[in-house]
């Protein structure tokens, strides 16, 4: 007799031993024993169903906090083996999942390599032929998250202890895989220096984050430095973030997302920060699995194109078609010029996508981050694979319900744009040839500052020499010559320096044309500093307006306080600009803190700074110019998203269709042949009937839009044989399982010998 611990059942059961071993005894009267030789404490299959499905949707649910519940509901002391023996039995649970998973794969086979990377979105990878033309032909985003840590077993008490179980789900990419990539930063970097300043071999090493340093690129089609963008993020995180890597084994996760939610790969991130191995080899991956052209949003997708561009991915992503985006959210944080190069909203093919879909799957993951981090590495790995297989088909159930929420907004934004439109004296040309001319001036802009910054700098220097010394000046001649007589020698070497620089033979005088001129720049000098110190407060201000919907109420309390404080350093800031504003010539408009409150992009600042009157000439500097720009580009992704929303709607039904014919055959073959194995598939094809039962009802709720313009019925998929359809016969099938009387004595030892074919043998396990 053992005792089983079920959170249904708290009878005493005695069990018949009916087999050579244990644990095959417990098996067949529903329990899994919690050793593998001689067990003495069983659990039934039913109470770690519960404690799996629990965990799903709740992962803060530990498998002590399970354990501590089992002893309460039984009335016994809780010890800590108890969980240990719960957890033994948990990971033989998931492994039985994972053989059956195998088996059931190869029933409706469904085992061929790459098979469920290539159908892992029904809307995204489900291709029919005679579909509509699209630039990409699906959209997904890619993110690294450091939530998902594991502690180095160094810094722990006792001894790690080895456990050689690998148990990893299609979608992760092994570390061997990732460091492939390892030296592709450090050679395309190589590329973009000269020849005499390429560095020794022996600092072409990655121990720091890489993509921090990445030079700029010499391609004139960017001149200005985007790692502006890359520096707003990086003074937004933590400083702590540096220097806590050396703690963690596993740093954390980066991970890359359909826009449905759905994963399509992840790899850990191994005692680093997020370097461009992860994203390179992710999408390697991906080209290597799908082949077809995709669209990508990555934070800081344009310092990432010039790596790419560089790496021996360079000519594949060209071939294919691939490109990338910068995610709406974090547009915020990037310079004017960068938006208009890499911005989704000026994308053609993104769609009203906003890429961000890795933020939202983040806030979920981030659950399991507490009891993953002091875990072993095979535990780690077996809770992040039960999180996303549960994901998939969470958002599996949700797709038509994503797709009717787009189709929805894009028809509202159609409807409401295009009236304002028509009536605007902007033509469609008029509004790209907009873009153009601003992306052009603003490339143009940056290379100017850059021409004057030495002019600058001799006539501050030499003002300091030249003019009357002020009084605290004087004062300090009388007090301390010698320190006085070596600040001005130093200023005259630095004098001649830029004299010897600039090739001149003698000084400036006041009224010198060039000296004027470079006055004039200093001025322009404080002015643009005064505009940056105003658009770094608002983009710290977007950032935790933010946050305030994401965090816990004390920190949602400490960010109030914060913005209280930001809001008068804003206000400060705005009497500088106002200030340095009106010593040009022609003064600049003044701001005020109204205008800077519906400032929703910090790229808009970028126009703070230019001080040539013939920005005002442009149409697209014009206030009401921009905002027509906004609703014209919505617009066209609206379109673009209605199009893509009619072909998902296609790809979903034709998958739902397939499904059936494929449960249906096999189901009707193993009902012979394997009696287990078909009542387990005739068991997951009720769920999923469910499922696509819901999508069905929302896909006619999209078909009855005003607006709709796709089609009603499925379609072929490519490369799939045609095949008659089954479903009536699968129809009585099913009502005859469910039918089904008491079992005859054939039927229940059949059932034992196909179950012991499927778990193997116990030492197997």
């Amino acid at each position: 007799m053992i005792p089983a611990n079920s959170s249904l059942d708290r009878s005493i059961r005695v069990f018949r031993h009916t087999s050579a071993y244990l644990n095959v005894s417990l098996m067949r009267e529903g329990c899994i024993g919690a050793s593998p030789i001689k067990p003495t404490v069983a659990i039934t299959i039913r109470t770690l169903e519960v404690y799996c499905q629990t965990h799903r949707v709740c992962p803060c649910l530990s498998i002590h906090a399970e354990a501590k519940k089992l002893c309460h509901l039984h009335g016994i002391r809780y010890h800590r083996y108890l969980a240990d023996q719960l957890r033994v039995a948990f990971d033989v649970y998931i492994e039985v999942q994972c053989r059956v998973d195998t088996c059931v794969d190869s029933a409706l086979g469904r085992d061929s390599p790459n098979w469920h990377m290539l159908n892992a979105c029904p809307a995204c990878h489900y291709e029919v032929e005679d579909e509509p033309t699209m630039p990409f032909s699906f959209q997904l985003s890619m993110d690294g998250n450091n939530s998902a840590k594991l502690v180095d077993p160094i810094l722990r008490h006792g001894n790690e202890r080895p456990d050689p179980r690998d148990q990893c789900c299609y979608f992760w990419m092994l570390e061997e895989y990732v460091d492939r990539f390892k030296h592709e930063v450090c050679n395309a970097r190589q590329q973009a220096l000269l020849p005499t300043e390429v560095p020794d071999s022996g600092q072409a090493t990655e121990t720091n984050d890489t993509w921090v340093d990445e030079p700029d690129s010499d391609d004139s089609s960017s001149s200005e430095p985007v790692s502006v963008c890359l520096d707003r993020w990086r003074n937004a995180a933590p400083e702590a973030r540096k220097r806590m890597f050396a703690v963690f084994r596993k740093s954390g996760i980066f991970v890359s997302i359909c826009r449905h939610g759905i994963l399509l790969t992840i790899c850990d991130m191994v005692r680093s920060g997020e370097l461009m191995k992860y994203p390179l080899a992710t999408i390697h991956r991906l080209m290597e699995v799908y082949q077809r052209p995709f669209v990508y949003g990555y934070d800081i997708k344009c310092m990432f194109e010039k790596i790419i561009s560089r790496s021996s991915l360079s000519s594949t992503v060209h071939q294919l078609g691939v490109d990338g985006v910068v995610n709406g959210f974090h547009g915020h944080a990037h310079n004017r010029l960068c938006q208009v190069q890499h911005h989704c909203k000026y994308r053609v093919g993104a769609g009203k996508e906003d890429f961000e879909t890795c933020e939202h799957m983040f806030s979920e993951s981030n659950g399991v981050a507490p009891e993953i981090r002091n875990a072993s590495e095979f535990h780690r790995h077996q809770v992040l694979d039960e999180h996303f297989r549960f994901s998939k088909l969470d958002k599996y159930a949700s797709l038509s319900t994503f797709i009717y929420h787009n189709y929805v907004q894009a028809l509202d934004s159609i409807r409401t744009n295009e009236d304002f439109l028509h009536q605007f004296p902007m033509s469609p040309d008029d509004f790209e040839a907009d873009l153009s001319d601003e992306r052009l001036y603003l490339q143009t802009a940056a290379s100017k500052r850059k021409e004057d910054s030495v002019e600058i700098d001799y006539t501050l220097d030499f003002q300091n020499i030249n003019g009357e010394c002020s009084r605290k000046e004087i004062a300090g001649v009388t007090r301390r010559r010698t320190n006085t007589s070596k600040k001005l020698s130093m200023k005259m070497d630095a004098v001649e320096a830029f004299e010897n620089q600039m090739g001149l033979t003698e000084h400036w005088s006041p009224t010198d044309p060039r000296r004027v001129a470079a006055q004039s720049r200093i001025t322009h000098r404080s002015f643009h500093k005064a505009a940056d110190d105003v658009e770094r407060l608002v983009v710290m201000r977007l950032l935790e307006l933010t946050k305030l919907q994401m965090t816990g109420y004390k920190l949602r309390t400490q960010i109030s306080k914060a913005l209280k404080t930001c809001a008068n350093a804003i206000r400060n800031a705005i009497e500088r600009y106002n200030k340095f504003a009106a010593r040009l010539d022609p003064p600049r408009p003044e701001l005020t803190w109204e205008k800077i409150a519906e400032y929703s992009f910090a790229g808009e600042f970028d126009l703070l700074h230019e001080t040539d009157e013939q920005i005002h000439a442009k149409h697209w500097a014009s206030p009401a110019n921009r905002q027509a720009a906004i609703q014209y580009f919505d617009v066209q992704r609206s379109k673009e998203e209605l199009t893509r929303c009619n072909v998902e709607i296609v790809w979903l039904l034709t998958k739902m269709r397939d499904d059936e014919e494929d449960y249906a055959m096999s189901i009707s073959m193993l009902q012979s042949t394997d009696p287990p194995l078909a009542a387990e598939l005739d068991r997951r094809w009720t769920y999923l009937c469910n499922v696509n039962a819901g999508h069905h009802s929302r896909i006619q709720q999209i078909q009855q839009l005003a607006g709709y313009t796709g089609s009603f019925s499925p379609g072929s998929r490519v490369g799939r044989p045609v095949r008659p359809s089954n479903s009536a016969a699968h129809g009585s099938m099913h009502q005859e399982i469910q039918d089904d009387g008491d079992d005859e004595p054939g039927e229940i030892a059949d059932m034992q010998s196909a179950l012991e074919v499927i778990l193997g043998r116990p030492d197997e396990i």
